[in-house]
């Protein structure tokens, strides 16, 4: 049964459960590797739904434990492979009420996961009311109905015109704003508190978070710290000194040996990350060694080292990719030539031979190296040409942002990765020459090309806009 520890618990009723946090993250992991957005890094549209459904879900998760008085019922979608078809489907799970047990079972019957497993059963009581100080929140049949209705509502009113939408807009995304950069300096003062306790170099967010997120993440280290044994906060610390703290999908210790703790994972696994951190970091040394030897195999291809990606998972697949390269000898020398000047990123043996879009070469750990020497030299030079085409837009891009903002007076401008450079630079042109009426509107706003087709101001106070605005 679980009871706030905090000394101010005649606050507040927490419900009666049967079911940890550690039991609610055992049950997702069939649904979580359904929806996890690397399985979906070929579909960018659908890796970034994903991403923000997950994020969300996790945040609607993480405030059951305890309840927290912000719980608000929302709803989250993500698209998972058909198991009947090559295509797509959508899903939609309503988070509602402060019962993790009926979550779980709706997000593994929502993917057609069984559900036999499951060890706990959904409470029984039809509502749970929190209250703290006057303010409280009722999850009811009524309340449920009316966002149904509200999301209905909203899927239905598709507004594009930009400046019909800025006219109703202006006011509530100017509040938003102001709202928005006093949490900032508040979490930035959170911020400043931890790495003053550990020391922390800095603390950096690998994904695009809500700050209500960022000051979960913070709360939940200086918790971890202070119900931490004396023996394993001293390991804490040692693994923070100096260091970069990373907030991003799952627990590891990064390329650059710093530590990244998920979002999607309890306590007691970021522990156990920061009690392996002094043994994975004497591993930098020997990754740097490995990559400097698979780029002279490569013909002196550049190795690419994302420094947030897992330090260990890495080592391993440069190893696996080296030693299979060097067994055989009688293809060393096609390899050498073909690869010359390419820039290449070796990835899980779950990927494909691949060209991203900036050009890199994917290459599989596990990959048959005959068929990769074919690759390289049907797509080493055609990979060179799109990097440097690449390298070109991004410049043009960058370009185009300074001169949109200058013109319009805007406090921001960015976009999802959803978009070609040639759609975005295009966006972006329209927007540096639209009419005066949208240049007064727009003035002293921050905007975000989204792949949603409504316009509509976020929880910061930016507006999101599509790329076909009107």
């Amino acid at each position: 049964m679980f009871t706030s520890p905090s000394k101010h618990s005649s606050l507040w009723q927490i419900s009666k459960r049967y079911i940890s946090s550690n039991e609610v993250a055992q049950a997702l992991r069939p649904f979580l590797f359904l929806v996890h957005p690397d399985k979906y890094a070929k579909f960018p549209e659908i890796q970034t739904q994903n991403e923000k459904s997950l994020q969300i879900f996790n945040g609607y998760m993480n405030d059951l434990f305890p309840v927290s008085p912000s719980l608000k019922p929302t709803k989250v979608s993500f698209s998972i492979a058909d198991k009947q078809s090559t295509t797509f489907r959508k899903i939609h799970i309503n988070l509602t009420g402060t019962d993790p047990a009926k979550i779980v079972r709706d997000a593994l019957e929502s993917c057609e996961l069984s559900t036999s497993e499951l060890k706990f059963k959904p409470s029984s009581s039809p509502s749970t009311r929190h209250s703290s100080g006057g303010l409280g929140f009722t999850t009811t049949n009524v309340e449920e109905d009316l966002l149904r209705s509200y999301l209905k509502r909203k899927k239905a009113t598709v507004i594009t015109n930009l400046y019909d939408s800025l006219t109703n807009q202006r006011d509530e995304a100017m509040r938003k704003r102001r709202e928005a950069k006093t949490l900032r300096v508040s979490i930035q003062e959170d911020i400043s508190d931890l790495k003053y306790r550990t020391q922390l170099k800095d603390v950096v967010w690998q994904m695009t978070w809500e700050e209500s997120h960022m000051r979960r993440c913070i709360a939940n280290v200086n918790r971890m710290i202070d119900q931490a044994i004396p023996e394993t906060r001293i390991v804490i610390e040692k693994a923070f000194f100096k260091n970069v703290l990373r907030f991003g999908r799952g627990s590891f210790i990064c390329c650059d040996g710093s530590i990244q703790l998920g979002a999607d994972h309890v306590p007691e696994q970021w522990e156990q990350t920061c009690q392996e951190y002094q043994i994975r970091k004497n591993q930098i040394p020997v990754l740097k060694e490995t990559a400097k030897q698979l780029e002279q195999t490569f013909g002196g291809a550049q190795i690419l080292l994302p420094h947030f990606k897992g330090l260990a998972q890495t080592l391993t697949q440069l190893q696996t990719l080296t030693v299979r390269v060097w067994k055989k000898e009688a293809l060393l020398r096609r390899v050498e030539d073909s690869a010359k000047n390419s820039m290449l990123e070796v990835v899980t043996s779950y990927d494909e031979l691949a060209i991203g879009v900036d050009g890199r070469l994917y290459i599989p750990c596990n990959v048959d190296v005959p068929s990769l020497v074919q690759f390289l030299e049907e797509n080493a030079k055609k990979a060179i040409e799109i990097n440097q085409h690449m390298h070109h837009l991004m410049n043009e891009l960058e370009f185009a942002r300074d001169e949109c903002c200058k013109e319009l007076k805007l406090t921001g401008l960015k976009w999802e990765q959803a978009f070609t450079p040639e759609a975005l630079l295009e966006c972006i042109y329209r927007l540096t020459h639209c009419s005066d009426d949208i240049r007064n509107l727009v003035s002293g706003l921050s905007l975000i090309i989204s792949a949603s087709p409504s316009i509509y101001v976020t929880s910061d106070g930016t507006l999101s806009i599509p790329l076909n605005w009107s």
